[in-house]
């Protein structure tokens, strides 16, 4: 029998509608988002990328074992070899956080909405050098092409990995 969701996604986009208010509301206050006032946002978010992106996910730090995860190829050698693997959001998920905040100002329903989330929302499995080498370039800014700009390239793999 399959487990139960915690959280459905029209459950979390209404959650994050009200994030995303008092986010703003914060803002309004003096608060900053590096002080805190986006953190609800981004975790809901963060559920919500899951549930949509990645159906069957119970939690991301399982990503390596899902059917549409993307490896970069130095991460699927090191993964097939019992190494090490590095999660990484392709679009950095605080800026695309204040991207899907600013839908939700713009006033986009839930259909909308979801497919923001579903266009926008990606992970991708590194190695540790690959994860510095991105973050030394860009680790805070969506960019079409960012991970190409660090020289990594991603794709879906087979997946008949070994546990």
């Amino acid at each position: 029998m399959a487990r139960q969701e915690k959280y459905e996604p029209r459950q979390l986009i209404a959650m994050f509608r009200l994030a995303a208010v008092f986010r703003n509301q914060l803002l309004e206050l003096g608060f900053t988002d590096n002080g805190g006032a986006i953190h609800s946002a981004e975790r809901i978010l963060n559920i919500l990328g899951l549930r949509l992106c990645y159906p069957g996910l119970d939690h991301m730090n399982n990503l390596r074992k899902h059917p549409g995860a993307l490896f970069s190829a130095a991460a699927l050698a090191a993964h097939r070899a019992g190494g090490r693997v590095f999660i990484e959001h392709i679009s950095p998920h605080r800026a695309l956080t204040r991207l899907a905040i600013g839908q939700i100002a713009a006033g986009v329903d839930d259909e909308a909405f979801m497919a923001f989330v579903r266009a926008h929302f990606k992970l991708a499995l590194l190695t540790r050098t690959e994860t510095d080498r991105l973050n030394r370039i860009n680790r805070s800014r969506i960019a079409h092409d960012r991970l190409q700009a660090a020289g990594i390239v991603v794709g879906p793999i087979d997946h008949t990995l070994p546990d």
